[in-house]
């Protein structure tokens, strides 16, 4: 019987150390994909070569800095004598901000702030001057703090962030479960067989119901199902509502007005696709979370596009025109996103029309071409199933915007007896961001990156919008980070906020509760 214990424990040993072992050979062959030792050498080496690196560029910054004070005051232009520096503060934060392996830097950190302090100053500095002095004193103070090897961070960094706190864990346990390589060789088959005998398409996704059974994203669904962010059982999720206001008092202090845009999840939209029971919650979707979100933000007196109502109106006639959604994504088609830009662009003509903004007259003429492009589901991918050409893509047809432009020019008559010609020349330009001239800003995530930067490109919301509006717009994307990565984004480049009348920030509904990073307060 002893026997037989020994011979169970050194099999459960052996199945414990497979991973590890594969892994190691695979190492050993130059196979990169995960590092076996990585969490010895985060304890012994990380830390202190972190610290010689990090004091290797708070000099590199330093020389930059007194390098930019002497040609800008010898009367070279800001942008291009600042050029150095942006750079050499990019390469302090990549490696403060990365601490070791598998942890970064808590954004709660004084060290972080101080360098988001540093970058956003620096972002506006061209066409704020006069701060050139606190900008000469913060990055001082940076070059000061990080510009020697400091024993003291770098245990402070093993103690916080070292392998023996929860963070390092998680990311080191999914790096395993993502990279492992015996995950990669079974994994595949592994789901291959799960959705040949049970139809499941993996944790990540929901498979819908009735005729051509559409793929849902599962974060998508426990939005619906879940309660909202704003119950007392989501105390624990940041306040979206807390820092909607809060953004909107930031840019009415700059001069700037704010549009909430909300876009609804595919099952909000399309219950009856996700269940039998799709009319039940059908009833209920009008009044769900992100509607109800919406309306609150509303009654606080905040501007809003409703997209749920006009989306849901326009069901009827799919049929005729096609669904509003992609069959295995969380996007909408080129449709529904159409129908959003004419919505946003009836809301923001409303805001002009009663004095609320002043965004000028229309002043550009855009036309449209139709292009056609393959769109191969994300939800499809997140299955993993991909590999085994399980989901096909899916064409769509967008419509691509090209600004028009029109001028005449007279030409001399051949013949003595005969009038001059008038001829008109018409040019056509792909469809683009101008920061300089646009008074609307977009901030938005991936439904405003659809179509738009990726095939057909320039057929996206975005550029929709700005052929309805007859205006020059601009924008800031953040895929899946419309909560707080995107307002991080732009409070890096404040400078953009220069002669902007409205912003326009898009988000899903789902990122009321499960947004990147949560809601957290960003300071400009």
């Amino acid at each position: 019987m002893k026997k037989t214990y020994v011979a169970i424990v050194v099999l459960f040993a052996l199945l414990l150390l497979l991973p590890f072992t594969v892994q190691t050979v695979a190492d050993l062959n130059g196979e990169k994909r995960f590092i076996s030792l990585d969490i010895f050498k985060d304890v012994v080496y990380t830390p202190f070569a972190r610290e010689s690196n990090v004091a290797a560029c708070a000099h590199k910054l330093d020389s930059a800095w007194r390098a930019a004070r002497e040609s800008i005051a010898g009367g070279a232009e800001t942008v291009d004598a600042l050029e150095p520096v942006v750079g050499a503060l990019s390469d302090l934060e990549a490696v403060v901000l990365t601490v070791n392996a598998y942890a970064e830097l808590d954004t709660a950190e004084a060290d972080y702030k101080l360098l988001k302090q540093a970058d956003t100053l620096l972002a506006t500095l061209e066409d704020e001057p006069e701060n050139f002095k606190t900008v000469d004193s913060t990055l001082k103070a940076l070059i000061a703090e990080f510009g020697h090897f400091s024993l003291v961070r770098a245990f402070l960094a093993v103690k916080h962030y070292g392998v023996w706190t929860s963070r390092y864990l998680r990311a080191f346990e999914k790096k395993v479960e993502d990279e492992n390589a015996l995950v990669l060789a079974v994994r595949p088959r592994y789901q291959l067989a799960v959705w040949k005998i049970f139809n499941d398409p993996g944790e990540k996704v929901v498979l819908g119901n009735g005729e051509g059974r559409w793929l849902f994203y599962r974060q998508d669904v426990e939005f619906l199902v879940q309660p909202s962010p704003l119950d007392v059982r989501s105390a624990k999720l940041d306040n979206p509502i807390q820092a909607i206001l809060k953004f909107r008092d930031q840019l009415k202090a700059k001069g700037v007005e704010l549009l909430v845009v909300v876009t609804p999840g595919k099952p909000s939209i399309y219950p009856e696709r996700l269940t039998a029971a799709g009319n039940n919650i059908a009833g209920a979707t009008a009044a769900g979370h992100g509607k109800a979100i919406l309306d609150s933000l509303a009654k606080l007196g905040l501007n809003t596009a409703d997209l749920y109502t006009p989306l849901l109106a326009a069901k009827v006639d799919d049929a005729k025109f096609g669904p509003l959604y992609l069959n295995d994504d969380t996007h909408w088609t080129p449709r529904g996103a159409e129908i959003a830009a004419n919505v946003i662009a009836k809301k923001v003509g409303e805001l002009a029309e009663s004095g609320v903004v002043n965004i000028g007259e229309p002043s550009m003429e855009f036309v449209t071409s139709d292009s056609i492009a393959d769109r191969m589901g994300d939800i499809g991918e997140m299955s993993g199933l991909n590999k085994f050409n399980v989901f096909n893509a899916q064409k769509v047809t967008g419509h691509v915007i090209y600004q028009q432009e029109i001028s005449e020019r007279t030409e001399p008559p051949q013949d003595s007896l005969l009038d001059s010609t008038v001829v008109r020349d018409t040019t056509k330009t792909p469809f683009k961001d101008d920061f300089r001239k646009a008074k609307i800003l977009i901030l938005g995530d991936s439904f405003s990156r659809i179509y738009q930067t990726d095939a057909p490109v320039n057929a996206g919301w975005i550029a929709h919008f700005a052929k309805e509006m007859g205006r020059p717009v601009a924008s800031i994307v953040s895929d899946g980070g419309a909560s707080t990565l995107v307002r991080e984004k732009l409070a890096r480049k404040a400078g953009v906020l220069k002669g902007k009348k409205l912003l326009i920030w898009e988000f899903v509904e789902r990122d009321l509760r499960f947004g990147a990073e949560g809601w957290k307060e960003v300071n400009f």
